[in-house]
């Protein structure tokens, strides 16, 4: 009893984790990914981009670029604006915030995600990585490790009470990869001014190019000059800041009956996005 008025208590003060619930403000600015997709990578840069001449750590991206799944919807609350908050949500439907969404190839995304959940400990360190795709990865209806990528996951979450009366799957409702790339494409593909779609290959192969749009959407009016020192301030900070990941990394580590499983669910899906599939995968 003492747990749940205690509970109870935390929620009526907003000392909650804000998750989903969190209450969004017209000149909201999110940057989105799914688990495993770079999206902690996107953080920094932006971060960076937003002021290089203090790189964003450990110690202050909560404050210049916070996620849902470690601030209660009071801290959110007293934020200045506009707020620039990270996600890994599915979209929103009644919301209209700016949306700067990191898509990339599932396959990568399989193997990433399967690489950090075995780190953390969230999955059975037995299991393989073809099962881990079967069992696990392709799953729609249970939520798909949302905050446990490694940037996020070494912020502490506050020490007391902090999930009110929320339930689990309202802190960090992801998805499966489709199912979220599909809501945003769905629900925003059609409309540039309040969603602009990233492709993890094209930010890698051209993070200051990348940048450039980025600042030109979110009205950062950043220069070239601006958004180089934004890229090199996000290298080099060993666990805060891992050198981003070399697409294409499945082909060397995916097992063919793993591809042939993605590929048979989100072919098409992935053909429109520019990742061609394999020639496992027949387009009906």
């Amino acid at each position: 009893m003492l747990i749940r008025l205690a509970y109870l208590l935390n929620y009526l003060l907003g000392r909650d984790i804000a998750g989903r619930t969190l209450i969004k403000f017209p000149d909201d600015i999110f940057l989105v990914a799914y688990p495993g997709s770079g999206g902690q990578w996107l953080r920094r840069l932006v971060g960076n981009l937003m002021d290089p001449e203090h790189p964003l750590t450990e110690s202050n991206v909560m404050q210049r670029i916070p996620d849902l799944y470690h601030l209660s919807r009071r801290a959110f609350k007293r934020m200045p604006r506009p707020r620039h908050i990270f996600s890994h949500e599915c979209i929103d439907a009644e919301s209209h915030v700016r949306v700067v969404y990191l898509v990339r190839d599932p396959r990568d995304v399989a193997l990433t995600n399967f690489e950090q959940r075995r780190t953390g400990g969230t999955i059975d360190a037995n299991i393989s990585l073809e099962q881990f795709v079967a069992t696990v990865f392709m799953k729609t209806d249970e939520y798909q490790g949302g905050w446990a990528e490694e940037f996020s996951g070494a912020i502490l979450a506050p020490r007391r009470w902090y999930r009110g009366l929320l339930k689990d799957e309202l802190l960090g409702t992801p998805g499966s990869w489709g199912e979220n790339v599909m809501s945003w494409l769905g629900g925003r593909g059609r409309d540039s001014k309040t969603l602009l779609m990233l492709r993890y290959e094209d930010l890698f192969a051209d993070p200051v190019e990348m940048l450039a749009h980025v600042s030109d959407f979110l009205g950062l009016g950043a220069s070239r000059a601006r958004a180089e020192a934004a890229v090199v301030a996000s290298r080099g900070r060993g666990k805060v800041a891992p050198e981003p990941e070399q697409p294409g990394r499945w082909k060397e580590s995916l097992p063919e009956p793993a591809v042939l499983q993605i590929e048979t669910v989100w072919g098409p899906l992935m053909a429109m996005l520019g990742y061609a599939p394999t020639g496992v995968w027949v387009s009906p």
